[in-house]
C-alpha cells in the first residue's frame, strides 16, 4: 500500500486486497445482523474481535446499534473492548443508546 495517506483507507491495489475487504465487509454485516453463531468460528479462528470499519466502528458497536444483545454478549466474552470509540468518539454503549437498544444497553452496563 502507498504511504500517501497513512492511516486513511486506500483503494485496493490487487485482488487479494479486494478479497480481504470483502471478507471484512462480510464480518461487519454479520455483526449488524446479530449473527452470533456465524461469528463464533471466525473469531475462534483468529479474526480480531476489535476489527474496525473505515469509520472506526467495531463489531461490538455494530451489534450494539442493532440491539443484538446475544451478539454483544458473545463479543464481550471474546474480549471486545467496550471502551473503544469510533471516529466520532462514540462507544458501543453510545451506539446502543442512540438506537434505543434497551437489551443491549443492559448488557453493556453490566
Amino acid at each position: 500500500m502507498s504511504d500517501q495517506n497513512s492511516g486513511q483507507p486506500q483503494p485496493p491495489e490487487n485482488q487479494m486486497d479486494e478479497d480481504a475487504i470483502a471478507f471484512a465487509q462480510g464480518l461487519f454485516e454479520l455483526a449488524r445482523k446479530g449473527a452470533a453463531g456465524l461469528l463464533v468460528p471466525l473469531l475462534d479462528a483468529g479474526v480480531p474481535v476489535d476489527i474496525r470499519t473505515s469509520n472506526g466502528e467495531t463489531l461490538l458497536m455494530l451489534a450494539a446499534a442493532g440491539n443484538h444483545a446475544d451478539t454483544v454478549q458473545l463479543l464481550l466474552e471474546k474480549g471486545a473492548n467496550p471502551e473503544a470509540t469510533d471516529v466520532d468518539g462514540t462507544t458501543a454503549l453510545g451506539h446502543a443508546r442512540a438506537a434505543g437498544a434497551q437489551d443491549t444497553i443492559a448488557k453493556l452496563s453490566q
